[in-house]
């Protein structure tokens, strides 16, 4: 099968890469991307930078110049129900935008073989769920999101890119499967916003993130507990895939 995944940081192109073997390099314009053959499957990996216009640009591209069969989002999450843990792994069943004007469900479609993949993991005592996915265009913190997701959603989990590749997906016919690890739970709400650490394409920039650290040196805690938890989340999201792919 011809499978192209998108991640949007650099963390989670290595967690990705590190289970699909070696690669090539290719050249897909500004995108990171390396290609790799696993399990029978020709995959491309591709790193879109955060946010919904950076994932869905590369979504159009990837679609375009590939033109696969199978579209799969994968990376770090925040957890909003308080039961999920650093590190569990989430299937989006349902998915759905959360803006200033309210909240849009997306008609997405899961296929069979990724929320059979959860039921059977979580049937064997894994920590991996099927749940809601509530993307947001800009940084929203996850006592909002609860409120406004309320008890309608099972499982939810926040991060900003899966819905706007759903969309284009959904326009292009490709099927989609979303899958996230989470780096963060619910009661922890950054002492920070992600914007301090990015430019205007949302790219986390170094001297932004010192900057950052110069003016607010409290959170320094927060973000060395922050790095072993993405460690965590890198490692389940490393091996759900190594056993996603030889179900598709």
């Amino acid at each position: 099968m011809n499978i192209a995944i998108i991640v949007a940081m650099p963390e989670e192109f290595i967690a990705v890469a590190k289970g699909l073997g070696s690669g090539t390099e290719e050249n897909l314009g500004r995108l990171k991307a390396r290609s790799f053959s696993c399990e029978g499957h020709r995959i491309l990996l591709v790193e879109s930078g955060m946010g919904f216009d950076n994932a869905a640009r590369a979504a159009k591209s990837v679609i375009r110049d590939l033109q696969p069969e199978l579209l799969i989002t994968a990376g770090f999450c925040g957890g909003i129900d308080p039961e999920l843990q650093v590190g569990d792994l989430v299937v989006a069943k349902r998915m759905v935008i959360i803006a200033e004007n309210g909240l849009e469900e997306l008609p997405s479609e899961t296929p069979a073989a990724a929320l059979n993949f959860a039921a059977q993991q979580a049937a064997s005592g894994a920590r991996v769920f099927s749940g809601t996915f509530a993307s947001t265009p800009v940084i929203t913190s996850k006592a909002t999101l609860a409120e406004v997701l309320a008890d309608r959603y099972p499982c939810p989990v926040v991060e900003m890119e899966s819905a706007a590749m759903a969309l284009i997906a959904a326009e292009k016919r490709v099927p989609l499967i979303a899958l996230r690890s989470v780096s963060d739970p619910a009661h922890e709400e950054l002492g920070f916003s992600l914007d301090e650490f990015c430019d205007s394409s949302l790219r986390i920039r170094p001297g932004r993130v010192l900057l950052t650290i110069l003016r607010k040196p409290r959170i320094i805690p927060q973000l060395i507990r922050l790095a072993g938890n993405s460690r965590r989340a890198a490692r389940s999201l490393t091996g759900a895939l190594e056993q996603l792919l030889p179900l598709l």
